[in-house]
């Protein structure tokens, strides 16, 4: 009798902290986000972000982390990819990235065109980073261009994503922040980062921003097309939303806002979001987005 007493007790305890837990609900309509597929460039890839070139599963949107990766003791970066999984489940999961280096938004039509037949149900884009990153200023695109590029992109994306779809759509960096930091930090603790830029103005990393022959009024002027650019995103995020009631679209702004530190930025090339950065643009999209209540695997 007294077992039986005890395990009663125990299983309205248990029932008890089930319902403490918060339940959230999506919106109505709104699908689960466990097929993931990410539209961008390097940024989404972690190019350098810990070790030279590609780092998949460090990536702020796909990123992974499993065995072989805490055996090497390799970063975790908590990404949408792993948040997805901790909070809605592992069952009928997908993780698509079609982000490619050196890709710009007029690459958004064809990175969103492979998207068709997959039933997408949680989409990720962030591009403009290669526009702004060019040799110089006067090679920036106009308003007028970056703005036909994404309108034709996001036509493409929606079309070919169900309803009850999810699209989440990125600012382009401060890259004067980048700057602005990057000059008190060293590449592998060996070359200072301005001489690396320096060395490297002819095409890579970002001429238009790091060149060491622009004047600070150049750099202020390519951070106002940034903002320009980022104003053009949300403007068409918004429009889009309009237009596909039966899909749920958001934009934020949070990584050209972030206050990055020097140990944001690849101790490799001074250029891209190290693990780090890239941990910080999984956390704050995350809680800027639709699935901010849903904090498990944070």
């Amino acid at each position: 009798m007294r077992s039986s007493t005890l395990l009663r007790a125990a299983l309205c305890t248990f029932c008890c902290g089930l319902l403490a837990v918060p339940a959230f609900a999506l919106e109505p309509g709104q699908s689960t986000p466990k097929r993931l597929y990410s539209i961008g460039d390097s940024i989404t890839r972690a190019f350098d972000a810990d070790l030279p070139a590609d780092n998949l599963n460090l990536s702020w949107v796909n990123g992974y982390f499993g065995f072989w990766q805490w055996l090497f003791g390799l970063p975790n970066v908590r990404a949408h990819n792993q948040r997805i999984s901790a909070n809605f489940g592992s069952s009928g999961r997908k993780n698509w990235i079609a982000a490619q280096n050196g890709a710009r938004v007029d690459d958004l039509v064809s990175q969103a065109g492979s998207a068709a037949g997959k039933n997408v149900t949680y989409s990720t884009v962030m591009l403009g980073g290669n526009d702004v990153c060019r040799d110089s200023i006067a090679d920036l695109p106009t308003d007028a261009e970056f703005e036909a590029n994404v309108l034709a992109g996001m036509d493409t994306l929606l079309g070919n994503l169900p309803n009850g779809a999810t699209v989440q759509v990125v600012a382009i960096p401060d890259l004067k922040r980048l700057y602005d930091i990057g000059q008190d930090k060293t590449a592998l603790g060996i070359v200072d980062c301005e001489v690396l830029w320096a060395l490297t103005v002819a095409g890579f990393p970002c001429g238009s921003m790091l060149s060491p022959f622009n004047s600070e009024a150049d750099r202020l002027y390519v951070q106002s097309r940034i903002i320009g650019y980022n104003q053009i995103l949300e403007n068409i995020t918004d429009e889009k939303a309009d237009q596909h009631p039966g899909k749920f679209l958001s934009y934020t702004d949070v990584t050209f806002n972030e206050p990055f530190q020097e140990e944001d930025i690849s101790d490799i090339d001074c250029y891209h979001p190290s693990w780090r950065g890239e941990r910080k643009f999984s956390e704050h999209t995350w809680n800027d987005g639709f699935f901010s209540p849903y904090q498990l695997g944070n």
